[in-house]
């Protein structure tokens, strides 16, 4: 019984399509016309927008020419003036040609241009030509005539500006007749068709049966059949889920099509069960050829006396996915029992669904409660009950705070247990709103970490107590050294005579000894300060390049040093970089002290300062001495190390390395034998007003130092 549709509603179907098109074609009419309006418009605009440019540029090739007359102007500029210049009056005549020519440009504005650009006597014409000559040097800036082409420029644009606002009410009349014609085509479509169209549909819908929208509705197999279960109609879901032709159907009852558990007579049980309401239950159909095939079927009563709508769903996918779902849930409750951890798996109401034997195993005393049904709240109240935890805190907020760490199912905690365990508790949120909670037991792990914690205390602490023992020996160390130096400068400065030059030179040596030993006795103060997180740093912006030229010419790099020619460049400009200032000298004191210490006999040392590719400046000392092997290099930083014995290289670099991680720098040495070293330390780099980093030079040589 298909849904048969009546004459009146074909005839205003008909009707319906007939006005649309014709509303489609005021549509795109009306579409059309403001489209060409609208070119019209933006080629106003365009042109426009050339006219306003007119006055600009000739005011500024004004400005232009009135600085090219100044004697005093650098050639540099006088070149850049002069290039924008003949830009200037090459753009402003090519696009009053363009006004001249164009064929959307109205006569009167083109006539007008045309009149005062190719006409000689023309104001823009002269302001052109005595424009070129200032720019061949021929010309006075006085005899230019900028108020008339200013004052022709302005009149221009007003005329142009009128013709456009003409432009632009018709723009507005177009869009008004188009948004009426449009309105008027809706409101003719509801009055004509949509009307009318609703009534009848509404008269159609009332006619229908119950049985007529099943089956026009329905995408699955349809029955009907009577009260003895004969079949009465099938449609085509129906002939195709059975394998059975509508005659064939016909000529069945329901209860052959049925291989079912209620018995001989299935369909008539069913029948008698759907009689008051309906009845819904998976069957065994009985295909043609005897294959069967699962389907879900839905009875309920007709609107018909003594009939039943069958409604038949293909069940073979649901059935199979069913199956292969309750294999998965089989290997997800077998790798759950795999799990060395306790797993527990809550709904959405917090209560528990399963746990594993694991889970089980952890709390024995609560087996009675880990079943199915059990609240979170229950088992962790029974646990507190029992005395299975440890919690100083009391039984109300433990049970909170657990129940609180469940809900937010967010990070870890720990539970120390009574009997010395300890278990480490994870809370995830399942995707339908539940909990999956997984308990390991992380007793031998917590207390490996406790023990690993407590030697680093005692590492600690013993760094703590070297750190105090050199800060007081160097203390103590300072006052006999105070006395060597203060009567190795007496003796220095006896008069000749008293002293013959053995003697002097015995007590120059006695000297220089014990100023390094009283400077390795500051340094070895200043490392443990450093060591121990003392010695505030000054952070902020200062010149590094100002640093260099300052530090360079004033270092004492002591006695006996080899000539050496120390060349400094990247440094005639300013670099800022995050730092302090002062401590950033004494490192550069400590990488030129070792250079020059290690370089070569008449070599050379470099200063340098340069940018790196990570937003950084590196300042570098090289020198070409014989160089270091990498195993070597590695005792550089520390304090004291020493170069394939030769004498040790003190704690100055070790300083450095401290002072440069302190200020977010870094520190570090490229080297390879026979080829020298380059000590490098690189700093953030400080903005400058008005640049986007740093501001680094070229490489060049500033100045040159030979140490004697």
């Amino acid at each position: 019984m298909p849904f048969q549709a009546p004459e009146a509603v074909r005839v205003i179907s008909t009707r319906a399509w007939g006005l649309l098109v014709a509303m489609l074609v005021l549509m795109v009419a009306a579409a059309a016309a403001v489209h060409v309006t609208v070119s019209v418009l933006n080629e106003e605009a365009e042109a426009l927008e050339l006219v306003g440019g007119q006055r600009m540029m000739a005011q500024r090739s004004v400005v232009l020419a009135s600085q090219l007359a100044r004697p005093d102007l650098p050639a540099q500029s006088r070149q850049r003036l002069q290039s924008e210049l003949e830009t200037m009056i090459t753009r402003m005549r090519g696009e009053a040609q363009w006004l001249i020519d164009h064929d959307d440009v109205p006569a009167d504005i083109a006539s007008l241009y045309a009149t005062a650009w190719t006409d000689e006597a023309g104001v823009m014409a002269r302001l052109h030509h005595n424009l070129r000559q200032i720019l061949d040097g021929r010309g006075d800036v006085n005899a230019l005539n900028h108020r008339e082409a200013m004052l022709f420029n302005e009149e221009a644009a007003k005329r142009y500006q009128r013709h456009a606002a003409a432009e632009y009410q018709n723009l507005r009349l177009v869009t008004f007749l188009a948004f009426v014609t449009l309105l008027g085509a809706l409101a003719g479509l509801f009055l004509l068709v949509l009307l009318p169209g609703i009534k009848l549909l509404q008269a159609q819908v009332q006619r229908q049966t119950v049985l007529g929208d099943a089956i026009t509705q329905s995408g699955h197999g349809v029955l009907m059949v009577d009260s003895g279960g004969k079949i009465r109609y099938a449609n085509a879901a129906a002939e195709a889920l059975t394998g059975f032709d509508a005659e064939t159907l016909l000529t069945q009852d329901l209860n052959s099509l049925m291989f079912s558990g209620y018995g001989g007579n299935g369909a008539e049980t069913i029948l008698d069960r759907a009689l008051h309401s309906s009845w819904r239950g998976d069957v065994r159909l009985m295909r043609k050829g005897g294959v069967m095939t699962w389907a879900e079927m839905v009875v309920s009563p007709s609107a018909v006396d003594g009939k039943y709508l069958v409604m038949l769903f293909d069940a073979s996918e649901r059935r199979e996915a069913q199956a292969k779902l309750r294999q998965a849930r089989e290997r997800l409750f077998s790798a759950i029992e795999a799990v060395d951890d306790g797993f527990a798996l809550y709904d959405s109401e917090e209560r528990l669904l399963t746990c594993n034997r694991r889970f089980v195993g952890m709390f024995p005393q609560l087996e009675p409660w880990l079943t199915a049904g059990t609240s979170f709240f229950e088992i962790v109240l029974r646990m507190a009950k029992l005395g299975l935890v440890d919690m100083p805190q009391g039984v109300d907020k433990f049970v909170a705070m657990r129940l609180a760490l469940f809900r937010a199912a967010q990070g870890e905690s720990e539970m120390r247990m009574t009997d010395g365990r300890i278990l480490r508790c994870i809370h995830r949120r399942t995707p339908e709103g539940g909990r999956v909670s997984v308990l390991s037991d992380v007793t031998d792990r917590i207390r490996t970490q406790e023990q690993l914690q407590q030697a680093l205390d005692q590492t600690q602490a013993a760094l703590r107590s070297k750190a105090t023992f050199l800060s007081a020996m160097s203390h103590e160390l300072r006052t006999p050294l105070n006395a060597i130096v203060g009567f190795s400068q007496l003796l220095d400065s006896t008069p000749d005579g008293q002293f013959g030059p053995k003697q002097r030179r015995s007590a120059s040596h006695i000297l220089a000894a014990g100023r390094r030993l009283t400077d390795m006795v500051d340094q070895v103060l200043e490392l443990a300060e450093l060591q121990d997180g003392a010695g505030a740093l000054t952070i902020a912006p200062f010149d590094i390049a100002a640093l260099v030229r300052d530090t360079v010419p004033v270092t004492d790099w002591g006695e006996g040093e080899s000539d050496l020619n120390i060349v400094v460049s990247g440094c005639d400009m300013p670099v800022q970089v995050h730092g302090d200032c002062s401590r950033v000298g004494e490192i550069l004191r400590h990488l030129l002290a070792n250079a020059v210490k290690h370089g070569q006999a008449g070599g050379r040392v470099e200063v340098a300062v340069s940018a790196t590719n990570h937003g950084a400046v590196r300042l570098t000392v090289s020198n070409d001495g014989p160089g270091l092997s990498a195993d070597l290099q590695e005792q550089l930083f520390r304090p004291f190390g020493r170069l394939d014995g030769d004498a040790d290289m003190g704690i100055g670099l070790a300083i450095s390395r401290i002072l440069a991680e302190r200020m977010s720098g870094r520190i570090g040495v490229d080297s390879a034998p026979g080829q020298g070293c380059t000590f490098w330390v690189e700093l953030p780099a400080a903005r400058q007003h008005g640049h986007g980093g740093p501001l680094l030079p070229e490489p060049s040589v500033q100045f040159v130092r030979q140490v004697l």
